[in-house]
């Protein structure tokens, strides 16, 4: 997860007293505005439970009012130590951490927990689902809600997520996998009408389909998916394949398709965005759609050229945003040769080609120790402090201010040159 302090606001309380709120932006998005104690009291729990040597100090309290610069300084602090939460997975992951981001999402948006809503989620066909839940209901919750409508089985929920999608001119397409610690009602209720939520499959390597193959209603999400992604050319089957699939279309062969279309190199690959890269020719920029897939990147250029850059030779990635929106790969090219790969590309595609690079590496590392994917449970730990109702004010300019996340953000692969050998290089 990557996060930003951008902006902070001065507000008056119910009382009169005036405090400042600090704007929290969450993979690009605003998330919430909380208070500096709000912080304080997290960071304290922080402390109590979790080794923090990798933590970047949290600011101090004043005995005094803060200056302008001393505000200015305090945000900076507070958003690199967030960064550098979000870079612990154990914190990140707990639920202290999120159960703390899911109650400032809600207090912002002042919402009730037993406000009961309707949330439509769209299935890979365009076909939509309205899903009866509360808003402050998480995204594990608000998947496991959609799921048993659709009628999937208990132990394939976890191969499901929900994503993000913004509609453009011709077609869908994937702004983020929506995460643990946010409430899909309230994240798509503070955007416009062109953002839907959408259920797709949550896994990248292709041997899980076997599994979801023995279930009709799995099956079928994965046949219309597969459709969908063929639709969307992120598969390109050569005419002859496509013959074969429009004969097992008519005939409702849904499982002799799906074993036909993952014999594509491109079957489980999810478009990531578009730019320009200075691989493998350091001295220039060439256009390229970058793809996501089980254990490696893709990088398809102008030419139909495709280069894969597996990802356990990654050795840590950079997200660059304020005057470039670059993602750089510090990549080893060779045995003992590592170098810079540079994506420039939009700040959401940063943001969403650096999610599925962590996600695909996060998977590898469930595989590598023999674990399955679980769907996460996150049980509430205790409340924080209010945000006062006059703060509420703020909330739609906040919603309105560009997207940002912090300028430099370093992530490490723990899986870098694991399993590999000199074969592989």
């Amino acid at each position: 997860m990557f996060f930003s302090v951008p902006t902070c606001s001065e507000v008056s309380d119910e009382d009169g007293s005036v405090y400042t709120a600090y704007d929290i932006h969450l993979n690009g998005a605003a998330h919430s505005a909380v208070r500096y104690s709000q912080l304080h009291k997290l960071n304290e729990q922080i402390l109590r439970r979790f080794d923090t040597s990798a933590l970047a100090e949290f600011p101090p309290k004043k005995l005094f009012a803060l200056s302008a610069h001393e505000k200015e300084e305090r945000k900076t602090m507070l958003e690199v130590y967030l960064v550098t939460i979000g870079q612990q997975p154990e914190i990140a992951k707990s639920n202290l951490f999120v159960d703390f981001l899911i109650q400032s999402q809600k207090e912002f948006n002042k919402l009730n927990d037993a406000d009961s809503v309707k949330i439509t989620v769209s299935q890979a066909d365009g076909k939509k689902i309205s899903v009866d839940i509360t808003g402050s209901d998480y995204t594990p919750e608000v998947l496991r809600y959609t799921a048993a409508t659709l009628g999937i089985d208990t132990k394939h929920h976890p191969f499901f997520a929900l994503y993000l999608m913004k509609q453009e001119t011709k077609k869908k397409s994937v702004v983020r996998r929506l995460q643990d610690m946010e409430c899909p009602y309230l994240t798509l209720k503070s955007l416009d009408e062109s953002h839907s939520i959408e259920i797709r499959k949550s896994y990248w390597d292709k041997k899980h389909d076997d599994q979801l193959m023995q279930h009709n209603v799995s099956l079928h999400m994965l046949y219309i998916e597969s459709i969908r992604n063929m639709e969307d050319r992120w598969i390109k089957p050569s005419a002859e394949t496509l013959k074969t699939l429009k004969q097992f279309k008519t005939a409702g062969l849904k499982e002799q398709f799906i074993k036909v279309v993952r014999s594509e190199s491109m079957y489980g690959y999810m478009m990531l965005g578009s730019g320009s890269v200075d691989y493998p020719d350091q001295n220039s920029q060439e256009e390229v759609v970058v793809y996501g897939g089980a254990e490696k990147l893709k990088l398809v250029f102008k030419d139909g050229k495709t280069i894969s850059l597996p990802v356990r030779r990654v050795k840590c990635w950079t997200l660059f945003t304020e005057k470039k929106d670059v993602l750089s790969l510090h990549f080893l090219v060779m045995k003992d040769v590592l170098q810079w790969i540079n994506i420039s590309t939009s700040s959401s595609n940063v943001i969403l080609i650096s999610m599925a690079l962590q996600s695909i590496l996060d998977e590898l590392v469930l595989l590598s120790k023999g674990q399955q994917l679980e769907l996460t449970r996150v049980e509430a730990t205790e409340s924080y402090l209010p945000i006062s109702n006059k703060e509420r004010k703020l909330k739609e300019e906040r919603k309105k201010r560009v997207p940002s996340f912090s300028s430099l953000q370093n992530q490490e692969n723990e899986l870098f040159m694991e399993g590999l050998n000199d074969d592989d290089l």
